[in-house]
């Protein structure tokens, strides 16, 4: 994930600052509440080629941030732990995300 400062220019060419700019509401988009958190199937882990599998590097919280615009989170059926959040649960199929906190494979 790339961090902006909030005095650096604005990606979208405005010319204004990214704080002046974008910076408040992807704030406020980041700051939306999960309404549905969905707990996803445990898979054993899928053929290597066969399937799309994502997962958490170290330093990030879960695998998708959507940045407020789902009310969802699927968290790990393993253990619980949030894996994408606000989202949109119907945006997630045919792919896998590996939980790094337990390692289990999710199935969306």
């Amino acid at each position: 994930m790339v961090k902006i400062a909030d005095t650096e220019p604005c990606p979208c060419g405005s010319g204004l600052s990214f704080g002046e700019c974008h910076g408040e509401r992807i704030r406020e988009k980041a700051a939306s509440p999960v309404k549905n958190r969905v707990p996803l199937a445990v898979i054993p882990p899928p053929d290597p080629g066969t399937r799309a599998v994502f997962e958490k590097t170290a330093g990030d919280s879960v695998i998708f941030n959507g940045m407020g615009q789902g009310p969802d989170a699927l968290d790990c059926g393993s253990c619980g732990s949030p894996l994408a959040v606000c989202v949109r649960r119907e945006q997630f199929q045919g792919i896998v995300l590996r939980c790094l906190a337990c390692g289990a494979y999710n199935d969306t």
